[in-house]
């Protein structure tokens, strides 16, 4: 008998598999889906009457009995495997708030086969298999302020941006033009320089900056909720019009970087790229002080329109503003209890300012 016991402990999982698939599952709050887990027995060994217990993110919640930590839940699952069988097993969770929802541990506790004590057998790989729920979406109102008249660039009287293939005559040549910018054909008929004239165009784009780094105290965490809901909004929004956009939000990043950045795209795909971010965003996690990620983005090319998302500080604003005089149009996110609006930089009430926290 102890033989016996001393072999199935030792060889009972020589030839167990959990398969383990890149999979990632798209979903929203309140949805329901399925973790789904493959366990094949190519032994010859019968695992009976056992228990694989499975603890994931809180983000998800199963109807089944579980056991909550802080941050996870812990679920037990009766499972018999046979010799030589395949086994798929489908818990069913619900998506219940923004997040990443992963499995973080796997383990097997099976009853030794005369019941003398049980094998308790850890999977000590990680799970590819995750289920990310985007933010729900919140109204902005007043963002049709910057609603476009058509599908991407529009002509426009007067605008600090030019399309160069949109050429549509010529013109005496002024002190100041641009070098590049001389018809030689004209000139060489006309025997005087010429410059040629491009159509005057607006570029749509917008520039999401997000500030994550909120004041510290009672909903803090509800807080960044609302404000990342209200941006997953204006992505749709900006998809549906066929707006492109890019994202950047004061998370560190590789190699220091003080913000993550999506750049700038348009369409479905992009959409899903911008949700997954959101999804992604840690309110508790390292984020960065948002004067440095402005003093970053200050350097490099920005779209015609931000649109400015959290808490603003006076040396906040004032890099705004430089912008708003380099041609930019800057507005402001202004969110109070459960609505908000989007409302010019520059206009009465259009900013919320906090204390300095560096």
């Amino acid at each position: 008998m102890f033989f016996v016991s001393h072999f199935y402990e030792k060889h009972v999982d020589d030839y167990l598999i959990l398969e383990n698939p890149n999979r990632k599952i798209r979903s929203y709050p309140g949805d329901e889906e399925q973790l789904n887990l493959t366990l094949i027995q190519k032994g010859i060994l019968p695992i009976l009457n056992a228990k694989l217990v499975i603890k994931y993110d809180m983000v998800l919640e199963s109807t089944y009995d579980v056991r909550k930590e802080e941050q996870t839940e812990t679920v037990e699952v009766p499972i018999t495997l046979l010799s030589f069988e395949r086994k798929e097993l489908s818990l069913p969770v619900f998506a219940k708030r923004r997040g990443i929802g992963k499995i973080r541990v796997i383990r097997l506790v099976i009853p030794n086969i005369l019941g003398f004590s049980e094998i308790d057998l850890l999977y000590n790989l990680y799970h590819k298999q995750e289920i990310v729920i985007y933010p729900s979406l919140k109204e902005v109102k007043g963002v049709e302020l910057i609603k476009p008249r058509n599908n991407g660039d529009h002509q426009a009287k007067h605008s600090i941006y030019e399309q160069p293939l949109l050429q549509y005559g010529t013109r005496p040549y002024d002190h100041g033009d641009p070098f590049n910018r001389i018809h030689w054909k004209a000139t060489a008929k006309r025997n005087e320089l010429q410059t040629k004239v491009v159509e005057k165009v607006n570029q749509l784009s917008w520039t999401l900056m997000i500030n994550v780094k909120t004041v510290y105290g009672t909903g803090m965490i509800e807080k960044t909720e609302q404000m990342l809901e209200h941006v997953a909004y204006l992505c749709r929004f900006a998809t549906e019009r066929q707006i492109p956009f890019e994202i950047y939000i004061n998370v560190r990043g590789k190699g220091g970087v003080p913000y993550v950045h999506l750049p700038l795209g348009e369409g479905n795909q992009h959409l899903m790229n911008a949700l997954e971010l959101l999804a992604r965003i840690n309110p508790l996690g390292l984020t960065a002080p948002y004067k440095h990620t402005l003093s970053y983005v200050h350097q490099q090319g920005k779209s015609p329109y931000i649109i400015q998302i959290g808490d603003l500080e006076e040396n906040h604003i004032a890099v705004l503003k430089r912008w708003e005089q380099q041609g930019h149009s800057v507005y402001n996110v202004e969110i109070n209890n459960l609505t908000a609006k989007l409302v010019p930089l520059n206009s009465k009430g259009g900013t919320v300012l906090h204390e300095q926290s560096g």
